[in-house]
């Protein structure tokens, strides 16, 4: 993303959904879901984060208002996904993931950043390195967390 993404006001939408896909297909479809918005949301201007945890997904999506609605009404459609609801919308508001076309959230250590996220303290971690998350970042994360974990559900 451009030096100018990172202050320009955006549409965020944060939706919940279930995995319809068999237990031992579950990787498989979170990479191929990874790779294809990694290639397609950077030319939509489209940056955001994926969590999965287990078979639960919480997915934020920022950008254009237009672009990331008719996003979501495509993740509607795609039958890996089931039951879709749409958890939150903020108009306006500062773009936090600047650097992420779509991270990836999870458990395990194939992820961007780690679900679990409590050795973290301020952006730096317990043994003195840079966190790879911003501020505004971990803020709508902590939240992803949250719901996807079924805390606020």
């Amino acid at each position: 993303m451009s030096d100018s993404a990172s202050t320009e006001k955006v549409y965020r939408l944060v939706y919940h959904s279930r995995l319809s896909v068999p237990s031992e297909d579950i990787q498989a479809s979170v990479a191929n879901i990874l790779s294809t918005s990694r290639r397609n949301n950077p030319a939509q201007g489209i940056t955001g984060a994926l969590v999965v945890f287990d078979i639960d997904v919480v997915q934020t999506l920022e950008g254009e208002q237009e672009k990331v609605q008719a996003l979501y009404e495509k993740i509607g459609r795609d039958p890996r996904h089931e039951d879709v609801k749409l958890v939150e919308t903020h108009e306006g508001v500062d773009r936090a993931f600047v650097k992420w076309s779509m991270a990836h959230v999870a458990d395990n250590a194939e992820s961007d950043i780690a679900l679990g996220m409590a050795a973290w303290e301020g952006g730096i971690d317990v043994m003195g390195h840079r966190a790879l998350t911003t501020p505004d970042e971990d803020r709508v994360l902590e939240t992803m967390r949250e719901r996807v974990r079924g805390a606020k559900a």
